[in-house]
């Protein structure tokens, strides 16, 4: 328990030595036989696709609901199946091996069930890791964007938030497989760019019409513009 949600260093956890087998053959028929190979392809299951059309029920209409991100990966993975790391830690970001097309691909994936997906040390500790580990073994990387930001004040601060993205972005850069990333809802800050969205080097990237992008959310930005004035005529002011 303390490895799998504290300390981050168990990607997986098993209930014994039976479900331990079962994760370790799931987690190697992802996996190519060393890192001078491509991954393994495997057949399409069937029905698949009929997966796909249920995306669109997902997401909230209202901006500030959360959602199952896991719901949104299993409709375009292959059979709704995917193998994740590191559940328990850094819970705000959902990192996972999967098929589509029947090619292997890893997801990093803002979970906003969890701190409407603003993403702290844990989380950046995580992304890294997830990185080095698809790009050392051939596996090109899909990111699912929905994040605020990043988590900041003196826990962040003390936790070396700036050395964990920069330590981010520099494994990021240095990734050479694919990457393509997908722009789902909130987009904004740091966060953002650590994200694989603009200027951090995707080979293709493309935003669902929901897709909010900027500095920073602008209800936030308006209470600070405002943020002197009486209650009633800041609330006016940050609605308009």
């Amino acid at each position: 328990e303390i490895h799998a949600s504290i300390t981050g260093v168990a990607d997986a956890v098993a209930e014994d030595e039976a479900d331990c087998f079962r994760i370790i053959r799931s987690y190697l028929d992802y996996m190519p036989a060393n890192h001078s190979e491509l991954p393994p392809t495997r057949p399409v299951p069937p029905g698949s696709e009929a997966r796909m059309a249920k995306i669109l029920q997902i997401l909230p209409e209202k901006r500030t609901r959360s959602y199952r991100m896991h719901k949104v990966i299993e409709c375009i993975v292959d059979g709704g199946h995917f193998l994740e790391f590191k559940p328990f830690f850094g819970k705000m970001l959902i990192t996972c091996l999967a098929r589509i097309g029947g090619e292997t691909v890893g997801i990093i994936a803002s979970n906003p069930m969890v701190n409407a997906g603003a993403t702290d040390t844990d989380a950046l500790e995580k992304s890294t890791s997830f990185l080095c580990h698809c790009d050392s073994f051939n596996i090109p990387l899909i990111f699912l964007v929905d994040t605020p930001g990043h988590l900041t004040g003196k826990e962040a601060e003390l936790k070396r938030v700036g050395t964990r993205v920069v330590n981010n972005l520099q494994a990021l850069f240095q990734v050479t497989v694919p990457k393509i990333t997908v722009l789902i809802r909130k987009g904004y800050g740091q966060a953002l760019v650590n994200m694989c969205a603009a200027g951090a080097g995707a080979d293709f990237m493309v935003a669902w019409p929901t897709a909010e992008i900027s500095f920073m959310d602008p209800s936030i930005g308006a209470d600070i513009v405002f943020g002197s004035l009486p209650a009633a005529e800041r609330e006016k002011l940050v609605e308009k």
